[in-house]
């Protein structure tokens, strides 16, 4: 890919440090660091999620170490839909422990509208939204990816996911990305054919993802929409870097998992692509997507457990 060298890592997943209850330096994170500004924003909506978001937020922490010992900042922001489960209360405690996480409160209308609160206040130099129930799995990878980004100058950082299914910490299905064509207008061409990306290994230059935002008419695909715009639009080859390993666990299941939602998804993305001019069926988007899930992994990746996710 021209000016923009495709990263690989062959380093393990890295483990968190140990709970929440770890050591916190004396000095600020602004302080400690060598860049005022954060290098990324990281953004995780969540709405009665006391099951899993404690794994999260210390996923984020070790990413936030990995940073922060290259003179990095990473920028927490947790944006609850209103919980009532004990959620805000371990997030309130939590941030109250780690400056460089903030939390916003009752944000009402669902989960874009969360995240476009989010993207109202954040102050890194790319965002990355992480759903409550999804992992960061390799911490060094992920603060290296982010820096060769910034150095390289890319607007847009796309990373392979995995997907797993709790209370197994077993990864059963890869989502792999695919070398970007250096021809802008061939690549263009893919994404009107219906190429797509999935969001969880989604991260953007936070003005153009603040530019943009989400399109919150499309209650189950603004993701879809908000990533295939900016793909047509600002992002180049050029500027688009990949990371062929997982970065990224997302959970299956969730508000998209249901037949229901399945079926309503489906329209809202042939509504998108018509809006776009975007030739693809979300017949075959979807009997992709599936035939992903149902390909079997060469090799065994677990997801290392997280200590202290246990209040």
């Amino acid at each position: 890919m021209a000016g923009c060298d495709q990263l690989t890592s062959s380093q393990p997943m890295a483990k968190a440090p140990e709970g929440m209850d770890c050591e916190v330096s004396d000095q600020t994170d602004t302080e400690a660091a060598g860049h005022p500004q954060p290098l990324i924003t990281v953004i995780t909506p969540c709405l009665n999620a006391i099951a899993t978001i404690a794994e999260n937020l210390l996923s984020v922490l070790a990413a936030r170490e990995a940073l922060k010992r290259d003179g990095w900042l990473l920028e927490h922001l947790i944006i609850d839909g209103g919980s009532d489960d004990g959620t805000t209360e371990l997030v309130a405690e939590y941030a109250d422990r780690y400056s460089f996480c903030r939390w916003i409160a009752n944000i009402r209308g669902g989960p874009y509208a969360a995240m476009n609160a989010g993207l109202e206040q954040a102050s890194g130099h790319y965002t990355h939204v992480l759903n409550s129930d999804d992992l960061l799995l390799d911490s060094a990878g992920y603060a290296a990816f982010l820096q060769e980004g910034h150095r390289k100058g890319a607007k847009v950082l796309i990373t392979s996911i995995g997907y797993f299914r709790r209370p197994d910490r077993q990864l059963k299905s890869l989502w792999l990305v695919n070398p970007v064509p250096m021809n802008t207008s061939e690549w263009k061409q893919q994404l009107l054919r219906g190429l797509h990306y999935p969001h969880p290994g989604f991260i953007a230059e936070t003005e153009l993802y603040r530019d943009e935002a989400f399109d919150e008419k499309y209650s189950l695909s603004a993701d879809y929409k908000l990533m295939q715009k900016l793909l047509l639009g600002p992002a180049r080859p050029e500027t688009t870097l990949l990371y062929t390993q997982p970065l990224v666990a997302m959970a299956e299941g969730g508000a998209t998992g249901s037949w229901r939602a399945i079926l309503k998804g489906w329209k809202q993305l042939t509504a998108i692509n018509q809006e776009l001019g975007i030739q693809a069926s979300s017949a075959k988007r979807y009997w992709k997507k599936a035939r992903r899930r149902l390909l079997p992994l060469a090799e065994k990746i677990m997801i290392e457990k997280l200590e202290g996710c246990e209040r």
